[in-house]
């Protein structure tokens, strides 16, 4: 169908009042899900700001970097997850799996930032801290937090790849089911040998995040394990917006060929993946 540029007007009122559904539907259809990620996006202004009034320093960045840091991951992971279920069959909205994943994604979710914060209020280290046998412990209850936490990016990506009702076409579909499968699978693992290691995220140079790469504190002169693993929790959103770029440049293609296409993208993907960790564990950096 073809459109005069006297109808731009109203096709841009139409766009507008569609994201508008959209954003209905998806707090209907996930509200627990998706309120608390807003609170927690409003909460990672204050924890922002605490930074300038706050001198304190942990590891040569303010003691509030890694607070600010979780809240918006951990607030993207759960609007994510929101997000999908507005695509989803309703029925799927009923299933003990979308109960898993509500309930555990914000349990999990709050509890890790709940220590993460305390740690950081009294001015000490959440992550690879063992000094205590009660820190021991926590870091321990963090682990197994965190592993429930990308487990419910599993169950919605199996969700998402069985449902014969998904609400976007088939590359979409393909790109946010194994997205999902992905971050579970690529996030946990290098997750799990991150968390193994005695001294740290680094490998070789400076053990300190001051002087590092904006925002993401990686290391510039040694490897820095954090990368992988943002790489891996982050799958699912590089791969979706691949699989919708495709669908816009490619529109000509077949849509079997084009979610070959998205799966060959996540092999890529999770080779790339590895490739960042090894490098990692080889003493380098990922940008110098």
């Amino acid at each position: 169908m073809s459109h005069s540029l006297s109808s731009t007007p109203r096709s841009g009122s139409h766009n507008s009042s569609r994201v508008h559904r959209f954003f209905m539907e998806t707090f209907s259809r996930a509200p627990a899900l998706a309120w608390t990620a807003v609170v927690l996006f409003i909460l990672s202004l204050p924890t922002l700001l605490l930074g300038a009034f706050d001198d304190r320093m942990l590891q040569g960045v303010s003691v509030w970097t890694k607070p600010w840091k979780f809240q918006v991951s951990i607030g993207l992971h759960l609007m994510t997850l929101a997000v999908v279920f507005a695509w989803l069959p309703r029925a799927a909205g009923r299933s003990l799996a979308r109960s898993y994943v509500v309930w555990v994604a914000i349990a999990s979710g709050l509890f890790e930032l709940a220590y993460i914060t305390w740690q950081a209020a009294r001015g000490e280290s959440s992550h690879f801290n063992v000094g205590t046998p009660v820190a021991s412990l926590m870091y321990a209850l963090m682990g197994v937090g965190a592993v429930l936490l990308t487990s419910t990016a599993l169950v919605q990506g199996v969700l998402v790849l069985r449902s014969r009702g998904f609400a976007l076409s088939a590359p979409l579909q393909a790109g946010i089911g194994w997205g999902l499968v992905l971050t579970f699978v690529l996030g946990t693992t290098y997750g799990a040998y991150l968390s193994a290691q005695a001294g740290g995220h680094w490998v070789g140079g400076n053990p300190s995040d001051a002087g590092t790469l904006p925002i993401v504190h990686w290391s510039r002169d040694g490897g820095d394990l954090r990368v992988a693993h943002f790489f891996g929790i982050h799958a699912v959103h590089v791969i979706t917006l691949f699989a919708f770029a495709l669908g816009h440049l490619a529109k000509g293609l077949a849509p079997r060929r084009a979610a070959a296409g998205v799966r060959a993208f996540c092999v890529a993907y999770a080779v790339f993946s590895a490739w960042t960790f090894f490098q990692a564990l080889q003493g380098r950096p990922f940008l110098a």
